[in-house]
């Protein structure tokens, strides 16, 4: 077996600056990737809810459309309607995003909650209205996503 000297390593300024050029470019390519991780699409959900409307029946109704942030509808959102902790109506969104629950019951103060997917995530947005036999209260809510630091052309 031969015995083979190592090359010395080369000093001097050419060197420095070309160890200092890797450094600093290794540390650039692990901070992207750290804001990368931490500015990650997140998603939540707005909720506008609009005045109680009289309107004349005997159920009170809780009605609107789940939208996404492209201005489609969101189809599977899951609308609740509470009284006194206990579900006192539900429903789904449609294909449009569109929805209408009936609640049968008195005049009492009520928690509307409306829980969707998006990002791959589950998002909920409440609020809580008095609402009498014949009420309307239109609800309307939005996906809003947050953190989008890259821009990427083309359908997503």
């Amino acid at each position: 077996m031969e015995h083979v000297e190592p090359q010395p390593r080369a000093h001097g300024p050419r060197a420095f600056a070309r160890d200092a050029t890797v450094a600093l470019a290794s540390a650039a390519v692990v901070a992207f990737l750290v804001l990368y991780a931490v500015a990650a699409p997140s998603a939540r959900l707005s909720a506008d809810v609009g005045s109680v409307v009289p309107r004349p029946g005997s159920t009170a109704v809780v009605q609107g459309r789940v939208i996404e942030p492209d201005g489609g509808g969101l189809k599977g959102a899951r609308i609740a309607v509470r009284r006194d902790g206990r579900v006192a109506a539900a429903g789904i969104s449609d294909d449009a995003g569109a929805f209408r629950v009936e609640v049968v019951g008195r005049c009492a103060v009520y928690d509307i909650s409306v829980r969707a997917r998006a990002l791959g995530s589950t998002v909920t947005a409440g609020t809580r209205r008095q609402l009498c036999p014949g009420d309307a209260l239109p609800v309307d809510v939005r996906v809003v996503t947050q953190g989008h630091f890259l821009w990427i052309p083309g359908p997503r």
